[in-house]
C-alpha cells in the first residue's frame, strides 16, 4: 500500500497521543509511528488508500487539529 509518515512532534504529542486523540475526538485511524521504531517516534503514518475525497476532509481534520495543538503548546 501507499502510505506517508507526518511528524508530529510540533504539537508536543507523541505519536500514539496523537493517533489516540485523533481517533477519539474526529473518528480518523492513522498508525503511531512508534510502531515501526525509534525512528518513527513524533510521527503518524496515514495510508493513501482510500477516495480521494475521504483522504482530502481526513487531511484537513488531521492539519486543523494538529494546527491547533501547537497553538496550545506555545
Amino acid at each position: 500500500g501507499m502510505f506517508v509518515m507526518v511528524d508530529v512532534r510540533a504539537t508536543k504529542l507523541s505519536g500514539e497521543e496523537f493517533a489516540w486523540k485523533l481517533l477519539d475526538d474526529h473518528n480518523i485511524g492513522v498508525m503511531p509511528g512508534e510502531s515501526f521504531g525509534k525512528g518513527g517516534a513524533g510521527h503518524v503514518r496515514i495510508a493513501l488508500t482510500v477516495e480521494a475525497q475521504v483522504l482530502r476532509q481526513a487531511c484537513e481534520t488531521i492539519r486543523s487539529m494538529a494546527e491547533a495543538l501547537v497553538a496550545k503548546a506555545k
